[in-house]
């Protein structure tokens, strides 16, 4: 585990982490999407716009979770469709 400190809207925040490029990557992603709400919302205190964005990230990965479900089930069928035709 590795200790760094990550800037996200202004702010800094030391962590411990596993995979320090990941961790860097995510916090710069947090800050675009906060940073992109207070463009739309200039009177919005951070706390809000921190929110926003957790809404944002859940969505994105409820849709991924939801995807890869899609996925798995294609390739199950696949996978009967190429064990039928070795038959």
């Amino acid at each position: 585990m590795e200790k760094i400190e990550v800037n996200v809207y202004g702010d800094n925040y030391p962590l411990r982490v596993e995979r320090r490029e990941v961790t860097e990557k995510a916090a710069r992603e947090v800050d675009g999407v906060m940073r992109l709400f207070a463009e739309k919302a200039p009177t919005y205190q951070p706390v809000k716009l921190a929110v926003l964005a957790a809404i944002s990230f859940a969505e994105k990965k409820i849709e991924l979770e939801e995807e890869i479900v899609m996925l798995n089930q294609k390739i199950s069928r696949l996978n009967n469709l190429i064990g039928q035709n070795l038959q």
